[in-house]
Order: structure tokens, then C-alpha cells, then sequence
């Protein structure tokens, strides 16, 4: 044996196994000033190795960020820069940082982690949600399997002919069976990463998945117990066959409801308490060796407990907080870091590479074929069937596991190892880069029909989108939803959406609550408080308001897909949602919920229809309510000119309908500046409406102020602060204009315009609502 690392390990080689010797104490070093070497020692060394993982990958995605690929595929392509193929060939630094006795400690490490990831994954799918799954998807989720399953055996078997004297049965046959698996979590990461989760095509192709993925792990099944059954015995199957159901039948029956039984004691929107926390953590480690026990996987075993459990705000919420950024976070990058490294180039080299990419390549071609033809077949668009394609044919964390599995128990060599990493980094590099091309989640709603309230018809009433956060935006949205003047002769006909924001999710869902959906809907967290205020408001409104409730769970960068979504197909005319600060009694100021933020930005620039965003601050003036009627509702109207401040206007006239809303109309007029004639005519024709309702003996009142620049601006603004509840702009002004001149210095949130963004400053205490209309392609 050739000695190393001096006193510290011998390294050799043992019947063909490289064999490592050391002694096992060697944890901690007591540094250079003892006569230590650090390096000898596993704690420095695996310190060592995790600080380059992370640079290296960082570097990595620097570099690749122009190409926005998954994560996943840079983080192999650091794996393989830091692996034997590239760095790796300098005996000092192979020797230095990632000696064969570091190895066990650092695949422990990274194998826990991964352990713990499956789990939170497991608790962010919703198991009923397999109900869900459809015809259309089962079948091009089965022909999307079998297909590459022919395709591969098909080339698997033509090259046993032309050699039949080499064997390689087994280890092609699972190359075969590999490449026709589509994994759930692989392709829910993946449409998460291009945020097309919760899109008409990333639930379906989510479904598909989840289709392919059950069918590939029952086969995997069936073949692991036949080929156990020709080694040994054919009764040797038996006890996999018993320990394995009875496995998870003490995973469902005991450990999960041991896990809900300890949660039950922890109160909704509470932390869980940290022995709480460390018994679960506990029950998922004693799964995780029970299921290496009787032959299944620690972390497989983990993802089942996690789909098992509820994920609810109690268990789930708190669970993925307290573990996503260490697990999902840090030890999932050095899980994926480290298949990288297991890759060698230089394998691959020899001619049977080429048979067996042949067989891999089949696969694809398979899958490609067997998912783009039963699309075409159910008569889906070209554009999206290839976009659905495209995404079937990409892998992700679970097949490189499978990968890993395989190789370690030597299943498949170095060589097949590395080409399925190849292939694997190409093709889902390659297809997410077309995908991203392909499909624009936007098309779907930004079409030429321009919904606003001043083209709605008025036979079928104001349709309205209602955005809610949180039970603090009901009262005020109620409030503004009355304000608009609901009547039997022209109702508002309202979808309330509840948005729930999630990170890494499984599946993401659009949901309508009714009776069909209630068990869907009450196990996806947040309890019905904020349904059952709607429910009552429609059910008091006497016919003049219909609500339909909706809850969207989804992540924050693509959240705004499904309001848009919604939106056109409810035919909404205006889209109303909070603004993401909110104000205690004593007038300061709060980004609770930062996440609204993000979603009205994105929502501002691809609305389908009108938006609103509402500042509310009943809370600090006492704002009175319409819906109690003792006291007449102040509104003003801030009327610069353009399209938003005309879509406002519109909206502000409904509202002169209400019998206890009164309305001032303030046209701002700058001096000296003419505007374009254009613009300028259709502002004409607004303030005609305006003249007529004035006409008709609305309590409707029309001030006219003529201001030199914003400094005269914001001196009008202050003189009718306290005049009002509620003042209504638009969002857009010419940026010529002086009434706005000066105005945009000290913007704070420019999503509202100048005037939106200088009257939601702490200054006033009356709510505002700033008005979009939809804006022009």
C-alpha cells in the first residue's frame, strides 16, 4: 500500500477495490502550530470541500447565466469541472481536497441532505391531486413510456445480434428502462426554474409526468423481482414482496399519524415547537433506516412519508421553513456538485460508448415520438405539443439519483454513467433554452381584445378580479366592491382569488372553491374565514352581487400567470388588488407581505384587462364603510388626461351611482402646455359623460385648477387631504406635462406612476386607488 498523508491514511488497492486506511481519530486538527497537517484531517478537509463547491458553482453560474439554464445542469457542469475529467487530473489537487478518505464523510453528508429534501418535496404535493389526473393525460403519459421502452429495446436488441457473444443484458436493459422514465419531481423543478408551473401546459405536462413516473417505478419493481428470482430462487422475491407493502403500511398507519398527532398540539400560523420539531425530525431519520431495512431507499422513504403527511400551514409551512434553505438550499447544490464528479470523459473513449449511446439516444427519440404524436392526436396546438415534448424528454434530480444508485451498485459502469450525465446535460440544456422560446405563458392573455370598464357591457355588469392576500385586505376590498355600485339592473359579478405564495413546489394549483373542490381546498392550507366574508356580502347584496371564489397556489414569479389566466376566462373588465404596504392606527408603515409587490409589477405590465391597486388606510382615518350607511363616502377624482386617468374617471362616475357616495372631480389644467389633439378629443368625450351625469343631479362636483409644476401640484394635494376618504387616479401622465414636473425624484414605488406613488406616501391618511388601463402591445 503506497502511504499518502504521512501518518494519517494509506491508500491501495485490495481484489480490484480501491481500499483506504486511517486512522479514526483523525477528526480535528490542531493546526499548523502544532506540526498538524489540516488537510489530514476529515473536519478541515470537508470544510475545504464544501467552500469550493460553492465557488465553484457560483463561478459556473455566473458564466452560464446568459444561457438561464436549471439549476441542476450547472451545478453537474461544476461537478464536472472540479471531477477527475477536468481539475481533478492534477494528482495535488485531487490528493489535497478530495482524498479517497474524505469520500465516505462527504457522501454521507450530501446523501442526508438529499434525504431531507425528498421529504420536503414529498410534503409540498398534495396526494389528491392524482385525482385530478385526465384521460388525455394518462394516455400520453402511458404511450409516452412504452414508446421509448420499444424504441430502446428495439436497439438494444439489434446490437446483441451484431454481437452476441458480449454480455450486457441487465445493464442495458436498465439503461432502457432509465431513459423512459419522465420523473415528477424532475419536471416540476424544471417548470419552476422556467416559472411555467402553474400554467395550462405545466399542469398538464405535470400530470403527464406523474403518469410516466408511476408506471416506470412499477416496472422497476416487477424487473428488480424477476431478475431476483433468476439469480436466487424463484420464492426469493417473496419477502420483498411481503416486507416491502408492510413497510408502508406501518408508514401510513403509524408513523404518519404519529407525525399529525404531535403537530395537532402546535396552534394554526404558530411556530412548531422546537421538541415538536426534533421528534418529527426524528420519525423521519427511523423511516429513513427502516427503509434501508427491508431494501428501499433511506431518501425514497422520506419522499413517501412526506407525500403522506398533510400540507397544511401547521405541519408543512413550518417543516419547509425551518429545513428548505439547509436541505434544498446548501446540501441539495453539493448533492448535485457531487454526481458531477463521479463523471470521467475519458471512459467514454472506447467504441462500446458508441453501442451503448446508440440505446440511450433511442430513448430519446422515444420519448420525443411518443409524446409529440399522441398530442397531435388530441388535437393540441404544434407550438405546445412541441413545447410538451420538449419538456417530457428533460431529466432532473431524481434520474441523476437513479444515475448514481445504479452506478454504486454497479448496475451500470463509469462509462454509461457518464454518457447518461452527458445526455442528460445536453438535452434538458438544449430543450430548456427552446422551451423558453417557445412557449410565452403571456400569449394566452395578451391578445388584441382590450377589456376595460369603459367597454364592458353594461347588460351583463362590471366583472371584477379581486386579489386577496390576507384576511386584512377583506374588509377594505368588500368596501371598495360596494363603493362601486352594485344594482339589480347592472350587478358586479366578482372572482375572488386568494394567492397563496410557495417555494419549490411540487404542483402548483388553480382551484374554484365549491363543493367538488372543498376536500382539495381544505387540505391546501388557509382556513375558509376569507370565502365565507364574501359568501356573506353576496348573500346580503339581494341579487346585486355574484361571487365565485377561487384560491391560486403558486410561486411569486409566476403568480401573476394564474390572475391573468383567471381573468380571461371569467372576461374580466378590472383586476383589483392591494398595494403591499400596509398602515397601523398610528400611521406607520409596513412591506408585510413583500412577495405583492413582485405580483403587481408583473401584473401591470401583461394584465389582460384594467388594474387597480388599492392603499388602503381605513385603519389610521377611520374610513367609514358604505355598507352601514350613516355617514355619506368622500371620493375624489384626479383628472390629468390620457387613457388611465379616463379609465379612472369611468370607474369614479359608477361609483356617483351609490347613494352615499359623494364625488369631486378635480381637472388638473397646466399652463402654457398643450397637449396632443389626439388624446386630447378623447379626454373630451370622457368629461362630456362626466357633464351628463352632473346633469342627471348626481351628487357629483367638478373643480378645475390650473398649476404651473408639481410644486403647485402637491399644494393642491395637500389642501384637500383631509376632505376625503378615498382619491382616485390614473396611473400613466405624459412625463412632459408640468403638473408632474419635480414630482419624480423621490419615486418609492414607480408601479403606482408619480401621482400614485407621491399620494401613497405616509404624508396623506385617505385611501387611494391608481387606476391601469390595459396596457397597449
Amino acid at each position: 500500500m503506497n502511504n499518502t498523508k504521512g501518518l494519517t491514511s494509506a491508500i491501495g488497492t485490495a481484489l480490484g477495490d480501491q481500499m483506504v486506511c486511517q486512522y479514526i481519530h483523525m477528526i480535528d486538527s490542531a493546526g499548523f502550530w502544532y506540526g498538524d497537517d489540516p488537510m489530514g484531517y476529515t473536519t478541515p478537509v470537508l470544510l475545504a470541500e464544501v467552500s469550493l463547491i460553492f465557488i465553484i458553482s457560483g463561478l459556473t453560474h455566473l458564466l452560464m447565466r446568459p444561457l438561464r439554464q436549471p439549476k441542476i445542469i450547472v451545478q453537474i457542469i461544476a461537478g464536472i469541472i472540479m471531477g477527475p475529467s477536468v481539475l481533478g487530473q492534477s494528482r495535488g489537487y485531487a490528493d489535497a481536497l478530495f482524498p479517497p478518505g474524505s469520500k465516505l464523510v462527504f457522501s454521507t453528508l450530501v446523501e442526508f441532505g438529499f434525504m431531507f429534501h425528498l421529504f420536503i418535496l414529498g410534503l409540498q404535493i398534495n396526494a389528491s391531486l392524482i385525482k385530478s389526473i385526465g384521460r388525455k393525460a394518462l394516455i400520453i403519459g402511458l404511450v409516452g413510456t412504452m414508446i421509448p421502452l420499444a424504441f430502446g429495446g428495439t436497439a438494444y436488441k439489434i446490437l446483441q445480434h451484431t454481437n452476441p457473444s458480449e454480455d450486457r443484458g441487465i445493464r442495458l436493459l436498465s439503461v432502457v428502462t432509465i431513459n423512459s422514465m419522465t420523473s415528477f419531481i424532475g419536471v416540476t423543478s424544471l417548470l419552476e426554474n422556467l416559472n411555467i408551473l402553474n400554467t395550462e401546459i405545466g399542469q398538464f405536462a405535470s400530470s403527464i409526468s406523474l403518469v410516466s413516473d408511476a408506471s416506470c417505478w412499477f416496472l422497476i419493481f416487477v424487473m428488480r423481482n424477476v431478475d431476483t428470482a433468476l439469480k436466487y430462487s424463484p420464492t426469493k422475491p417473496l419477502q420483498t414482496l411481503v416486507l416491502v407493502p408492510g413497510y408502508y403500511c406501518i408508514l401510513f398507519f403509524l408513523l404518519r399519524p404519529l407525525v399529525i398527532w404531535i403537530v395537532s398540539y402546535t396552534p394554526v400560523k404558530e411556530p412548531i415547537k422546537e421538541s415538536h420539531f426534533i421528534a418529527i425530525l426524528c420519525i423521519v431519520m427511523g423511516n429513513g433506516l427502516l427503509a434501508e431495512c427491508v431494501g428501499e431507499h433511506a431518501r425514497f422513504g422520506a419522499f413517501a412519508l412526506g407525500v403522506s403527511l398533510p400540507n397544511g400551514p401547521t405541519l408543512g409551512a413550518n417543516l419547509i421553513k425551518k429545513l428548505d434553505v439547509l436541505c434544498s438550499g446548501s446540501l441539495l447544490q453539493l448533492y448535485c456538485t457531487a454526481k458531477g464528479f463521479t463523471t470521467l470523459f475519458s471512459s467514454i473513449a472506447k467504441m462500446s460508448a458508441v453501442k451503448i449511446e446508440i440505446i440511450i439516444f433511442a430513448g430519446y427519440i422515444g420519448k420525443f415520438t411518443g409524446t409529440i404524436l399522441p398530442s397531435i392526436y388530441y388535437k393540441m396546438p404544434f407550438r405546445e405539443s412541441l413545447t410538451l415534448t420538449l419538456i417530457m424528454c428533460c431529466k432532473g434530480v431524481m434520474e441523476l439519483a437513479i444515475y448514481s444508485t445504479l452506478e454504486a451498485a454497479q448496475i451500470i459502469t463509469r462509462q454509461t454513467y457518464t454518457l447518461l450525465i452527458i445526455n442528460m446535460i445536453i438535452i434538458t440544456g438544449l430543450a430548456s433554452i427552446f422551451i423558453r422560446h417557445l412557449y410565452d405563458t403571456s400569449t394566452r392573455y395578451m391578445g388584441d381584445t382590450r377589456r376595460t370598464i369603459s367597454n364592458s357591457d353594461q347588460n351583463f355588469g362590471l366583472r371584477t378580479l379581486v386579489c386577496i392576500h390576507s384576511e386584512e385586505n377583506v374588509s377594505s376590498l368588500i368596501n371598495l366592491l360596494e363603493v362601486s355600485n352594485p344594482t339589480k339592473e347592472n350587478p358586479i359579478r366578482v372572482s375572488v382569488l386568494q394567492l397563496v405564495e410557495i417555494t419549490r413546489k411540487a404542483a402548483s394549483i388553480l382551484v374554484k372553491h365549491d363543493r367538488q373542490h372543498i376536500s382539495l381546498v381544505s387540505n391546501l392550507c388557509c382556513s375558509g374565514h376569507i370565502g365565507n366574508a364574501f359568501d356573506h356580502y353576496e348573500s346580503s347584496s339581494e341579487g346585486s352581487v355574484m361571487i365565485q371564489n377561487f384560491k391560486a397556489i403558486a410561486p411569486c414569479a409566476s403568480m401573476h400567470d394564474d390572475i391573468c389566466t383567471l381573468a380571461v376566462d371569467q372576461k374580466t373588465s378590472i383586476i383589483i388588488v392591494p398595494y403591499h404596504k400596509t398602515w397601523a392606527i398610528d400611521g406607520t408603515a409596513k412591506a408585510n407581505t413583500p412577495f405583492i409587490r413582485t405580483i403587481n409589477k408583473n401584473l401591470l405590465k401583461k394584465a389582460p384587462c384594467s388594474v387597480g391597486v388599492l392603499v388602503d388606510r381605513g385603519q389610521i382615518c377611520g374610513n367609514p364603510s358604505v355598507l352601514n350607511g350613516n355617514s355619506p363616502y368622500r371620493i375624489a377624482m384626479l383628472f390629468l388626461g390620457g387613457a388611465d386617468d379616463r379609465e379612472a374617471l369611468v370607474y369614479s362616475i359608477r361609483m356617483a351611482g351609490h347613494p352615499n357616495v359623494n364625488l369631486t372631480v378635480v381637472q388638473f389644467i397646466a399652463w402654457g402646455y398643450k397637449t396632443n389633439s389626439y388624446q386630447e378629443n378623447l379626454d373630451k368625450e370622457v368629461l362630456n359623460e362626466l357633464w351628463f351625469s352632473i346633469l342627471r343631479k348626481r351628487k357629483i362636483y367638478y373643480k378645475k385648477e390650473t398649476v404651473r409644476h408639481g410644486v403647485d401640484t402637491r399644494h393642491v394635494m395637500h389642501k384637500i387631504a383631509n376632505n376625503f376618504d378615498l382619491v382616485i387616479v390614473g396611473k400613466y401622465h405624459e412625463p412632459d406635462s408640468p403638473v408632474t414636473l419635480g414630482l419624480r425624484e423621490r419615486s418609492e414605488s414607480p408601479e403606482l406612476g408619480v401621482l400614485g406613488d407621491m399620494l401613497a406616501s405616509s404624508v396623506f391618511q385617505f385611501s387611494v386607488l391608481v387606476v391601469q388601463q390595459q396596457p397597449r402591445r
